[in-house]
């Protein structure tokens, strides 16, 4: 399977491995299926951040605008991915949270 592109869209099959892979919004406690979440890139793609499976994740349209750019310092979070789909996120106040996806990968 392709797990990199040099477009700023994930290929289809990417994104039908990253939708089981991450079941859900990957925001901690978030528990939006993964089907209508937006697929993004945790190191924004702008600022130098590949289109790979290891920089992905689905996010709900509301937790995905949390972590924007343009979003007030006070309100956003950052994503930092690590090996094997783990996301560790840290909060406006500092305080982190490591999101780990299922160990079981479903393919659709």
């Amino acid at each position: 399977m392709l797990t990199r592109t040099d477009t700023y869209a994930p290929t289809e099959r990417m994104r039908r491995f990253l939708r089981p892979r991450d079941r859900h919004c990957r925001f901690p406690g978030c528990r939006m299926p993964a089907r209508p979440c937006d697929i993004d890139h945790n190191h924004d793609h702008a600022r130098g951040g590949p289109t790979d499976v290891a920089n992905l994740c689905c996010l709900c349209r509301g937790h995905h605008g949390l972590k924007h750019p343009d979003q007030d310092d006070r309100w956003r979070w950052t994503a930092t991915p690590h090996p094997g789909g783990v996301i560790e996120w840290t909060s406006p106040d500092g305080r982190t949270y490591t999101d780990t996806p299922s160990p079981r990968v479903q393919f659709a």
